[in-house]
């Protein structure tokens, strides 16, 4: 790695700046507020039109920017503080150490609503501990690419099972009174030449792929914070795109809280101003009070500017949101935080157990018998030093994590585990002879935060030979068990026959060891499923074809990218999503293309059955509901979780919709042997489509399918049903 390259990765990856000093100052200022006579009045609504009646026009527009990098200007006249932020969505970035949880891409494989509500609250309890008033998350940008960069900040590629799950991540973070910040609208699903990438992209997919995780998240998750992306959609940057901001987002989706620009994400001072941008961050580039005085002077003339209501509505949403959310006069309390470290390590480590996928295990390689003395190599360029997280702005330091290999000595030392050594793809001979013998072979491997990163998307093959590896040692041993780090699917076809036993381990934070390690050996039953599908080829992909390989991997190029602000403007990259809304495995079922892993697979050590499918009536109308029962049994031998997933079918259609979609899902622990009656409550809202002529959603009358199984293409029941009007 050259040295350039290191500058610049190290500017990404490493934490910013103590703010601790600054922050304190902001602390003591929330003191001072509660002291101004306008707090004492009744209402959010009092409080913030005191304030609009006597700040200047300059303290309204100081409002509309940041400063510090991190912090949300005040203005000191009247004691309101800056509001300081942090990145993301896997834990705070900033401000010394904070827990480090999974990824978000690994929670959602949990399919676990209540454990990620548990992970929303206790990042918001570490932000109250230090001073933190807005999460920069979390992301919801569909994952339509196995290569972008940022894939493992996001949850999936279905809109249904994304917007279930960022409402209970919202809902857990605001519960603590702190903001939630849905990021990135809309579109932005590669990171190559983000700045300038024009996204093509229909009305139609918009509403049904890439809108519904942020329409969720504002109406049913209420997320006080909405973020703009750095892409341009159908002609025009996001952070000045009045269609997304104004039209869909406030007057479609009556959102009625902050839109905040992504870091260095404003182009101009008219457009973002008139299309409904409240805030531009980091600081005030285009939205200085010199640019916007001018830009109003330009627009009214001879009208007094302090009075113009363009201003005074930004001003407003800010204001309302951090009165309504506490924030403004926010108590500082004493807070135990190592016993919240302590609690939260706990949190984390439960959903990592529950995030990891069992991909193959042909067999029965897994799990090993941990009690049984025997010999096993453990090699791969991830063995002994397990990577946490992607990188980029998500990244959660973690000091010393324990590797892979570390974590299976301590937890079974009656087996022998031997440390192979290898350079890329290169075994010498010394070793060749321990993987021979050895009982079994465990190779960790996939990518680190220096392949899979913000800024630039990633190779879909694994770097530094690690297939070969697994080929060669295939030739030596046959009992192999590969072990991925990955923010997404990878390619399998060319190794895929080596391995025995494949697990998807994802960046699981700071126990990114002990819970692959209690997977392989059996302490835990593993029952993570894929929120993607994996393809068999490159190919395969429906969004390829409109997704240069060029794009892949561009590391040092492209982070030098757009240092000159005017280079931004510039158009480079038209990206057209003509596959629409055949993305994932509405594209693989549709088209009957058969995937490597389908979407929603996941293996167990035990195994489980549907059954008894019943509905309450072969027939609903209107605003009816319809109750939908079955029964789940563990038919195995030990106690296990899994996922129950409903899928709907349209058989009737006039329009093109894919082959079924997911309406919804379920996770339970059933012992050995048990069995548990489910229930699914249906209504004219899972059926509908987007109507581009109508530009509104609809619901045909006709025949339409519901198929449950524990993956998109495991299905193990199903029935029909009429819907009339």
């Amino acid at each position: 790695m050259n040295n350039l390259l290191k500058f610049v990765l190290h500017h990404i990856f490493t934490t910013p700046r103590d703010f601790s000093e600054k922050l304190n100052v902001d602390i003591k200022l929330n003191e001072e507020i509660r002291k101004q006579d306008f707090f004492s009045l009744e209402t959010t609504e009092k409080k913030v039109e005191y304030l609009l009646s006597k700040l200047t026009i300059n303290e309204k527009i100081s409002l509309l920017s940041g400063e510090e990098m991190f912090a949300i200007s005040g203005v000191d006249r009247f004691k309101l503080p800056r509001v300081w932020t942090t990145d993301a969505s896997s834990g705070i970035r900033t401000y010394g150490k904070s827990t480090a949880f999974p990824v978000l891409l690994a929670m959602t494989a949990s399919w676990n609503k209540d454990l990620i509500l548990k992970v929303g609250e206790a990042i918001g309890e570490e932000c109250l501990s230090k001073g933190i008033s807005v999460l920069l998350g979390p992301g919801v940008n569909i994952y339509r690419v196995p290569t972008n960069g940022r894939n493992f900040e996001y949850m999936g590629e279905d809109p249904f099972l994304a917007s279930e799950l960022v409402v209970s991540y919202i809902q857990g973070l605001q519960k603590t009174g702190i903001i939630a910040t849905v990021k990135h609208f809309v579109a932005n699903n590669s990171e190559y030449k983000r700045h300038s990438t024009n996204v093509i992209v229909d009305e139609r997919t918009l509403h049904e792929i890439y809108f519904p995780a942020f329409k969720a998240a504002v109406q049913k998750g209420k997320a006080k914070a909405v973020m703009s992306a750095y892409n341009l959609v159908n002609g025009v940057h996001c952070s000045e795109n009045r269609e997304l901001l104004t039209e869909v987002l406030r007057n479609k989706w009556k959102f009625d809280g902050i839109i905040i620009s992504d870091w260095d994400s404003v182009y101009s001072t008219e457009g973002p101003l008139e299309a409904g941008l409240d805030i531009e961050m980091p600081e005030a580039k285009f939205y200085t009070t010199k640019r916007i005085l001018n830009y109003l002077q330009k627009k009214h003339k001879d009208n007094n500017a302090s009075s113009f209501i363009e201003i005074d509505s930004k001003v407003r949403n800010i204001l309302k949101v951090f009165f309504a959310m506490g924030i403004y006069g926010r108590k500082k309390e004493k807070r135990n935080f190592k016993s919240i470290l302590k609690i939260n390590n706990d949190i984390a480590l439960e959903i990592a157990r529950e995030s990891i996928v069992l991909l193959k295990n042909d067999g029965n390689c897994l799990p090993i018998n941990m009690m049984k003395k025997q010999n096993i190599a453990v090699l791969g360029r991830n063995a002994f030093k397990t990577p946490t997280s992607g990188g980029g702005s998500c990244y959660v330091h973690v000091s010393n994590p324990k590797s892979i290999f570390e974590a299976l000595v301590e937890l079974a030392p009656n087996i022998n585990f031997i440390p192979i050594k290898t350079s890329k793809d290169k075994i010498a001979n010394k070793y060749q002879q321990q993987i021979k013998t050895a009982d079994k072979v465990i190779i960790c491997t996939g990518f680190t935060e220096w392949e899979e990163s913000e800024t630039f998307d990633r190779p879909w093959e694994f770097v530094q030979n690690q297939s070969k590896l697994i080929n060669k040692v295939a030739e030596l041993n046959k009992k192999i068990i590969v072990v991925v780090n990955a923010g997404g699917g990878f390619e399998t076809e060319s190794w895929i026959n080596s391995a025995e036993a494949i697990i998807h381990s994802f960046y699981l934070g700071q126990n990114a060891a002990i819970p692959v390690a209690e997977v392989i050996l059996g302490k835990v039953n593993p029952s993570g499923k894929l929120p993607f599908t994996m393809a068999k080829r490159w190919n395969d992909f429906s969004t390829v074809a409109n997704y240069s390989k060029d794009f892949l991997n561009q590391k040092i190029k492209h982070l030098k990218q757009n240092t000159k602000e005017k280079k931004r403007f510039f158009v480079s990259t038209t990206m057209r999503y003509k596959e629409g809304i055949m993305i994932g495995y509405r594209h693989f079922d549709t088209h009957e293309i058969e995937p490597q892993f389908p979407f929603g697979h996941g293996l167990s050590y035990t195994s489980f059955n549907c059954e008894k499918l019943t509905l309450n009536k072969k027939t609903f109308k209107g605003n009816e509901t319809i109750e939908v029962k079955f029964k789940v049994k563990n038919t195995g031998n030990r106690e296990g979780k899994v996922v129950v997933q409903a899928y709907i079918r349209d058989i009737d259609s006039s329009l093109i919709r894919p082959f079924k979609e997911l309406k919804g899902f379920v996770k339970i622990t059933l012992r050995s042997r048990e069995e548990k009656e489910i229930q699914f409550n249906f209504n004219k809202e899972h059926l509908q489509y987007y109507d581009p002529q109508l530009h509104q959603w609809k619901v045909e009358e006709g025949t339409f399918e519901l198929l449950i199984g524990f993956s998109s293409r495991d299905i193990r029941v199903s029935e029909r049903f009429e819907y009339k009007e």
